[in-house]
């Protein structure tokens, strides 16, 4: 095995041997459907072990409006595209100091993609389907508060299951930005043994 390898792996062991603290990140995923530039909000919760690897559970959804229009029972309609998904995580931070961090997050998906009709004629949503993706990312982020962090990142979503009923394309570039707060040093300062 090569020595890169081997650290790499010893790293993560030796990480997951320590005490999880509490993850939790708000983060918004800018992309395109159908070259339309598109934002997808969402939020985590999970452990982050030694402040190198986190693994958790998040949901997304699609923020923007797309509309498409249908003609149901005689009546032209204007239909709201609807997205979300659960989504496992892990991220792995491969380099960090007192202020900077940079990590590669990768999450899958598991949801569904939809038309939403917001009238009163025909059903309420049309061409609904399970979807699955898989977005890999490298990101960055910075610790402007002992309290708070904010990043960046660049990734891919690729769609493993689309919803083939649909016309809108969902596998696209992803920029991420995201915000993060730091639990542990807020409870270490603020908790109850203070």
């Amino acid at each position: 095995m090569p020595l890169k390898a081997q650290h790499f792996e010893s790293e993560l062991k030796q990480a997951l041997k320590t005490k999880p603290e509490l993850d939790f990140r708000l983060d918004s995923r800018n992309s395109f459907i159908n070259q339309n530039g598109v934002k997808v909000f969402g939020f985590k919760l999970g452990a982050q072990f030694d402040e190198k690897l986190s693994f958790g559970l998040g949901y997304n959804f699609l923020w923007s409006e797309l509309t498409k229009e249908f003609t149901i029972e005689g009546k032209l309609i204007n239909m709201k595209l609807g997205y979300y998904y659960f989504s496992p995580y892990v991220e792995y931070v491969f380099y960090e100091d007192q202020k900077w961090q940079l990590s590669i997050p990768v999450q899958f998906g598991l949801g569904e993609s939809y038309y939403e009709n917001n009238q009163e004629v025909g059903a309420r949503y049309i061409n609904r389907q399970f979807v699955a993706s898989y977005e890999p990312a490298i990101a960055f982020q910075y610790r402007f508060f002992t309290y708070f962090g904010a990043g960046m990142g660049v990734g891919y979503r690729l769609m493993l299951v689309p919803n083939t009923e649909i016309e809108e394309q969902f596998t696209s570039p992803v920029y991420i930005f995201k915000f993060k707060v730091y639990f542990e040093k807020l409870l270490e300062d603020f908790g109850p043994n203070n």
